[in-house]
């Protein structure tokens, strides 16, 4: 996003909380680390009084996302905040609240409960635990298996972070693929999309190595869920949607949106060659042009450390005709920081 924006002619006024971020290496923009959100109020007010008008604002961060929405809301009145509205956007945050929305909107989701509310019994095992909302937790998502190892886990956790766990049913299919949308909208009308097969992931989750999802009837469907899910949202930015895929009953399971830009989004830039003409005309973007060809895309320093994990060595070319993750000639650091790091 630095490169993207600095290349369109943006003065880039970049913000983060540690140095360890890979957008911190790179030779475009300025970057400041705040150290407090009260420290992060005084910069923005400051950089703001200096300019006519308001300015845009990317947030490319789930951490500096929950900042914002729990310490400094008052941001998207001082700014055009992508992504908006904030009342969507605080909603969505909320991973009950979220899940009640897509299934309003006719998505399937699994059931579900908070942890504070759980009553044994009224959910099939396996089941996975995840954060409602963004806390510290010990732990970012938990499979457990049975009724008595739920409880046993329950024991680590402290009982006021109760309220702050999802527990759903774990979705088991036979046969299926990991899908993920990675889209950018603007008032809610989408611009262009980029669909993928997840075919690698880190154990945490965290996607290592996609491939373009080319068949028709699958593009379709999922372009039109996410079509759906976001009408008359007035939903402005990147955006991300995640689904299990059922191969065999070719249902569709939402798991989760991310209401950012985020690192997947690096894709767009290598399918769509006038990423940067949304950007230079952010008020009123044209739509996305897409390349011909097919697209597979690899973030090496996490694919090498999934395939540790999965003792995976099959398919090593795949590090040599993939679309890099941040690879950029002309700015290198943050492209090996990431694989170090």
């Amino acid at each position: 996003m630095l490169r993207l924006l600095s290349r369109a002619g943006y003065k880039v006024i970049a913000f983060t909380n540690t140095k360890s971020a890979v957008g911190y290496g790179s030779k475009y923009g300025e970057k400041y680390v705040f150290n407090s959100i009260e420290d992060l109020k005084t910069r923005i007010t400051k950089i703001t009084g200096e300019y006519e008008g308001k300015l845009h604002c990317i947030i490319t961060s789930g951490e500096l996302l929950s900042f914002v929405l729990n310490g400094y809301p008052e941001l998207y009145d001082l700014c055009e905040v992508q992504s908006g509205p904030l009342e969507l956007i605080k909603m969505l945050s909320n991973k009950k609240k979220m899940y009640e929305f897509a299934a309003s909107k006719g998505l399937n989701c699994a059931k579900h409960t908070i942890l504070r509310d759980y009553v044994s019994g009224e959910l099939s095992f396996p089941v996975i635990l995840k954060r409602n909302i963004e806390v510290p937790l010990f732990f970012k998502t938990k499979k457990i298996e049975s009724e008595e190892e739920l409880t046993r886990f329950m024991l680590k956790i402290e009982r006021h972070n109760f309220q702050h766990i999802l527990v759903q049913e774990y979705i088991t299919i036979e046969k299926f693929k990991e899908i993920s949308i990675q889209a950018y909208l603007h008032q809610g009308e989408m611009k262009g999309c980029f669909l993928c097969y997840q075919e690698r992931r880190l154990s945490s989750g965290i996607t290592s190595f996609l491939k373009e999802v080319k068949e028709p009837d699958v593009l379709a469907m999922v372009t039109e869920k996410t079509r759906t899910f976001f009408s008359n949202t007035g939903y402005t930015g990147f955006c991300e949607l995640e689904f299990i895929y059922d191969l065999n009953t070719r249902d569709l399971h939402f798991i989760e949106v991310n209401t950012r830009a985020c690192g997947l989004h690096s894709v767009l830039n290598k399918k769509f060659s006038n990423l940067q003409e949304v950007l230079l005309h952010i008020d009123n973007p044209p739509e996305l042009e897409s390349r011909s060809g097919t697209i597979s895309w690899i973030n090496v320093g996490r694919d090498v450390k999934a395939r540790i994990q999965k003792k995976d060595i099959k398919n090593l070319l795949q590090f040599f005709t993939s679309k890099h993750d941040i690879w950029d000639i002309n700015d290198l650091k943050p492209f090996f920081y990431q694989i170090i790091k």
